[in-house]
């Protein structure tokens, strides 16, 4: 045939990739190995050294290199941050804290060759108990405040080591049905659909707004679940309650816009209250079938009831969630324990929710801390969570893999950051009432280091999660979280030297120095905040937004140096609490302590509080 005969197939562009060729240890024991990176299944289930041949590097694409070279840098700062004795104040205390950085990787990834797995690094343990005595109630119990908040009622519980506590916020004890709910109510009912096009648009919306936060499934088996939704209708089985969550979370969730809308235009608070209707509706019906849930110990029931533990975050529910997040710890335990020789994809998907369900139950143990977390300190299955082999296509038509890897540089990138704020909290907890400014001073080598660590995270962050620094506004919800985490962290290195400038006076310049590049951090939180946007910490973020505020005002009290235009983020507060006060009544204890400090003394145009 001649050549004008032949069918002439285009060039791409795209190099074609050449057979992956197997670690050392699968070569060497002649084992089929599935070329998993860091480390392969067959590595991984006999506790073996993975090592690929620099070599193995050009079955890689450019972009498959760089991927790896900023996964497996995050992967070094999550493994590696520690705490070590600082000789250089060694003659002073027993042991001062120091943060040790771990050496950046080469510009690209040749070769992963990844610490054995150690029980020790595999998860950090995080002190609850540590993380509570920073957090929000504790520090409305400072000196400074105790005038101001004299007058208000306290409610008094029993911590999850016995002991009893007292707080001016009432999250735990509120026993109300909130106004949005009777307005739900009194609306009448809204009917779940089992139309195709109804179940796919909020399948999308909890996709790109939920998802890719918190990456617990796999695209594919959810088209399943949904394709035996449309054909059987809403059965009473666990894939029935997942399709239905997933519905209810599409209902919920709010696209984010940078600026926001107003919180005043009817037309946005008739739709919240339609979304919330529709989300409602949805998850009533799979609350129906989440009893089954607590009684399976398999992957999809801790799926089940991880994602009714976020729903009720994103519906400022802290208390169920934390019941929906106790119930999928509780079996999430057992699959860690008894899954050890369990498939790649379950196993890979084990970590990720492993790591979804530890960290959401912790956070709120953190500033409620009413019960023992249910999820104990065992090892992840996969040690720190990996991308889903197989998870969803990775097509250029399909949209579900558009952001995927980002996904899972955000939920890495937040357990790494995670990691550093609790060490930050055990050294901020040993100095924040120190009675001695020269011990209080060499915390500032310290804090000098945990700065460095912070911005290393920072800088290593890839280009759709590295954030701005306010007042320009975060283009997507990644970069706004990464940005609201780091301005806490840093604000909480420098908490002991608020506490010192506020409560000691003439204290020294250096003191006040990192005083005031604390106050610095706590305004810039409060205006990076978003005033109308629903998300999972939306209940975190409003009692963080009241923990800055009271800082500031505190300050502002003892007549320290002040951040330009700081009152402004103490009347976005409130505006925030009333935002949300129809639906979390607790959001009025909340206003109650700002309007307690302000009141205490007299806010003047300027934002200077004159006692």
């Amino acid at each position: 045939m001649g050549d004008e005969g032949r069918r002439v197939l285009p060039r791409t562009g795209y190099p074609r990739r050449r057979a992956v060729t197997a670690c050392s240890t699968c070569r060497e024991r002649k084992k089929k190995c599935d070329n998993a990176r860091p480390i392969c299944s067959f590595c991984r289930q006999i506790g073996g050294q993975c090592r690929y041949d620099a070599r193995d590097a050009s079955s890689f694409d450019p972009a498959s290199l760089q991927i790896l070279d900023r996964l497996s840098v995050i992967e070094h700062l999550v493994r590696e941050i520690q705490i070590i004795p600082s000789a250089s104040a060694s003659s002073s205390r027993s042991q001062v804290h120091q943060l040790s950085v771990p050496p950046l990787l080469p510009e690209v990834a040749l070769q992963l060759d990844p610490p054995s797995p150690s029980p020790s690094l595999a998860i950090w343990r995080l002190n609850l108990d540590v993380n509570y005595r920073v957090g929000t109630d504790r520090i409305l119990q400072w000196p400074v405040f105790q005038d101001a908040l004299s007058s208000l009622r306290q409610y008094s519980f029993l911590d999850f080591n016995g002991t009893k506590a007292l707080t001016h916020l009432n999250d735990a004890f509120n026993r109300e049905q909130s106004p949005s709910d009777l307005s739900i109510a009194q609306h009448g009912s809204i009917y779940i659909s089992t139309e195709r096009v109804d179940i796919e648009q909020l399948v999308e919306q909890f996709f790109t707004r939920v998802h890719v936060k918190n990456p617990i499934l796999t695209r594919r088996l959810v088209e399943q679940y949904c394709l035996q939704y449309y054909e059987n209708g809403a059965t009473f089985n666990l894939e029935t309650c997942l399709v239905l969550l997933i519905c209810a979370l599409g209902a919920v969730a709010t696209e984010f816009l940078p600026g926001g809308p107003s919180s005043d235009i009817p037309s946005e608070n008739f739709a919240r209250l339609e979304s919330l209707r529709m989300g409602n509706c949805y998850f009533s019906a799979a609350e129906k079938r989440l009893a089954a849930a607590m009684s399976c110990y398999n992957t999809l029931a801790v799926q089940c009831l991880c994602l009714a533990g976020i729903y009720h975050m994103y519906t400022i529910n802290p208390m169920a969630a934390l019941r929906m997040f106790h119930a999928a710890g509780s079996s999430m335990q057992v699959l860690v324990s008894t899954e050890v020789d369990s498939p790649d994809g379950t196993s890979q998907m084990n970590s990720s929710l492993f790591w979804a369900c530890f960290k959401s139950e912790r956070e709120i143990l953190a500033e409620l801390p009413i019960s023992p977390p249910f999820l104990g300190e065992l090892c992840s299955p996969e040690g720190y969570p990996l991308p889903l082999r197989g998870g969803c296509a990775v097509s250029g038509m399909d949209v579900w893999a558009e952001g995927d890897e980002d996904s899972w540089y955000f939920f890495l990138s937040e357990i790494a950051l995670r990691r550093i704020t609790d060490k930050v909290a055990e050294v901020v907890l040993e100095h924040i009432e120190s009675p001695s400014q020269a011990a209080l001073e060499e915390l500032v080598p310290i804090v000098v280091e945990f700065e460095r660590q912070a911005q290393t995270w920072r800088e290593h962050l890839p280009l759709n999660i590295n954030f701005p620094d306010v007042p320009q506004p975060s283009t997507s919800e990644w970069q706004h979280y990464s940005r609201g985490r780091y301005y806490r962290v840093l604000e909480l290195m420098y908490r002991p030297f608020i506490f010192s400038a506020i409560h000691v006076p003439g204290c020294s310049p250096v003191i006040q120095e990192y005083a005031n590049k604390g106050l610095s951090n706590a305004y810039n939180y409060l205006q990076h905040c978003h005033l109308t946007h629903r998300h999972h910490g939306l209940w975190l973020q409003l009692r963080n937004e009241l923990k800055e505020t009271c800082l500031l005002l505190a300050a502002a009290r003892s007549n320290l140096e002040m951040p330009i235009g700081w009152y402004t983020s103490v009347k976005k507060t409130l505006e925030s609490f009333e935002y949300w006060r129809a639906e979390f009544p607790p959001c009025q204890s909340y206003t109650d302590v700002v309007l307690a400090m302000v009141g205490f003394g007299t806010l003047d145009e300027d934002g200077d509080i004159m006692t």
